[in-house]
């Protein structure tokens, strides 16, 4: 349990973020420059937030409003940096429970760790690079499971390892999955890309033809990508040698 009863960095930022979406001047994006079916207006950014996560939304309007969002976040600073990590707010929540489950101890630097990822990302991401809003996810869930990695490295804990995965790969490894994985990554047995397939395919159950589409493959590319990663996520824990990456 947390003991610390102040407000985690989530909380602090999403509160922010709940004040510059507030009337009478909702900080908004103009949906005519984000195209891809987004209403042409000016589109306060907490609706905004909302009509990203609804399935109908494709990944070419995610794409145009996240590559908004770092250009205005990186040219013109605040309120644009809150507003961005505001935006990622659903993503960073769903990253801070995966960090912290089965922790007993103050989860309050998991919060602070995984803000962090954000923003480094933030600041030296391209906003052009396809696929933007995964690269910013991906380094906001690394520095979190870094965090978690250390602090339990440093109270010697062990976390109950989840069915889900060790049915699927080696039931003898310890560990929640996510932990797993980016255990994987540090020591070179998976990329980060190929962690995030395996984070948002297998224990997230997004779906493929979503996934293929924002990766700008077909459903049949994406499934041999996936297959590959898992096939190194298998030699890994089986502590063989990696497999090349492809």
């Amino acid at each position: 349990m947390r003991t610390n009863l102040a407000p985690t960095s989530l909380q602090a930022i999403e509160q922010s973020f709940a004040k510059l979406t507030s009337p009478p001047a909702p900080l908004s994006l103009d949906g005519c420059c984000i195209g891809f079916g987004m209403p042409e207006r000016a589109i306060p950014l907490d609706e905004l937030r909302v009509m990203l996560l609804k399935r109908r939304t494709s990944w070419h309007a995610v794409d145009a409003v996240w590559t908004e969002l770092v250009r205005r976040a990186q040219d013109e600073g605040e309120p644009w940096v809150t507003a961005a990590i505001g935006m990622m707010m659903p993503a960073l929540k769903k990253v801070a429970g995966d960090v912290a489950r089965d922790f007993r101890g103050d989860i309050a630097d998991f919060d602070s760790n995984i803000v962090e990822g954000f923003l480094y990302a933030l600041k030296t991401v391209d906003p052009r690079t396809p696929r933007v809003y995964s690269r910013l996810r991906s380094m906001a869930q690394r520095y979190g499971m870094d965090a978690r990695l250390d602090a339990d490295r440093d109270r010697a804990q062990s976390t109950e390892y989840d069915d889900s995965l060790s049915t699927r790969y080696r039931p003898s490894v310890e560990g929640h999955p996510d932990l797993v994985l980016a255990r994987a990554v540090r020591d070179h047995g998976l990329t980060d890309d190929e962690a995030g397939l395996i984070v948002r395919a297998c224990l997230e159950g997004e779906g493929t033809s979503s996934l293929a589409e924002e990766r700008g493959v077909s459903p049949y590319q994406f499934r041999r990508q996936l297959a590959r990663a898992e096939a190194r996520l298998k030699v890994f824990l089986s502590g063989s040698v990696p497999l090349p990456v492809a």
